[in-house]
């Protein structure tokens, strides 16, 4: 992480799930930390371990003028903010996803350029890539079709948004670098969305007392997560030594289909008897999502997780524990 020692570094998004732990590696490797957080997915929380040392910004990125704000004095910008929701909000909302995240990225860029940011790193999606593909699936297939049906807003904002960057960086020589990170996971989710992710979404189920738990899908379909710690330390391996411009999938080497994530939870949970119904006229997304690594191993140096699935959900599963405990406490006092 030397590469990081006495840079300015803006990070958008830092309170967030991946964000905080990238902000967190930052300040550990000598940089110079400014965060930029709306704070509606992100919480100043996740960052109890470095707030002193950083500065911090309570912004919209949808407004240029501070995202001009932010992005000044800065030697590289990591944009990982992003209208990130669970399935079933996405499918409905395709407009307002689209414009949202494409707008923040828009402005992202822009003062990006005008506050002359040498290098930059853009979060895309795994949700660029078109349903029915047969994995591994390898970056150049976002090329063919319409992004996921289910996501198919966000992921077209997110097709525009590297196209922006491959105009951007021919036209202003910018050194940028694009991730695609599939499904993180960690103990930071935001379990307060009224949508959330599948394994948010699950865990919290499952400790609220669902039985039988409900599975959206048939549960066939498959996922590789990574613990959001992980994919920090990915994130910044790639925006010091991959940015060229070519998207780069950001993943674990496995992948699992969700029936068996559901029963992972389940037994982890210590709730290994209670049933299981999927309900296949919910949505479920792209049937596979496994992706290929050859340019992650090689954008990273061979990085490998070091968090294991098992022990990232046990991590997920303690902290919406306490979250939900936390919650029941004003009712408990009859507040």
């Amino acid at each position: 992480m030397s590469f990081w020692k006495g840079r300015r570094v803006l990070v958008t998004g830092g309170a967030g799930l991946i964000g905080s732990y990238v902000t967190e590696l930052l300040v550990r490797s000598g940089a110079r930390v400014r965060v930029a957080d709306n704070l509606e997915r992100g919480n100043l929380d996740n960052l109890s371990t470095c707030i002193s040392d950083i500065e911090f910004y309570t912004v919209d990125l949808r407004d240029l003028n501070l995202c001009r704000l932010v992005t000044r004095d800065m030697d590289v910008v990591l944009h990982l903010a992003a209208r990130t929701v669970g399935v079933g909000y996405s499918q409905l909302h395709h407009g307002e996803m689209f414009t949202s995240t494409l707008m923040t990225s828009l402005n992202v860029l822009q003062a990006c350029v005008e506050s002359n940011v040498r290098r930059v790193l853009v979060a895309s999606s795994s949700c660029v890539y078109p349903d029915g593909l047969k994995g591994p699936i390898r970056e150049d297939d976002s090329e063919h079709g319409n992004p996921e049906k289910d996501n198919e807003g966000y992921g077209w904002a997110k097709r525009m948004t590297e196209l922006q960057v491959r105009y951007f960086q021919a036209e202003y020589n910018l050194e940028i670098a694009i991730v695609r990170p599939p499904n993180a996971y960690g103990p930071r989710y935001p379990f307060h969305l009224p949508e959330p992710h599948v394994i948010p979404a699950l865990v919290l189920r499952v400790l609220q007392g669902e039985n039988p738990l409900r599975v959206w899908g048939s549960g066939q379909q498959r996922r590789s997560f990574l613990h959001a710690q992980d994919a920090a330390e990915a994130i910044l391996r790639i925006a010091a030594n991959y940015a060229n411009g070519l998207p780069v999938n950001v993943s674990g080497p496995d992948d699992i289909g969700i029936g068996d994530l559901a029963r992972l939870i389940l037994r982890l949970s210590g709730h290994n008897e209670r049933p299981i119904v999927f309900e296949t006229d919910r949505p479920e997304g792209a049937p596979h999502k496994a992706v290929d690594l050859s340019r992650f191993y090689e954008a990273t140096g061979g990085f490998k997780p070091r968090i294991s699935l098992e022990e990232g959900l046990q991590e997920v599963i303690a902290a919406a524990d306490r979250y939900l405990a936390a919650k029941a406490e004003p009712a408990a006092r009859g507040l």
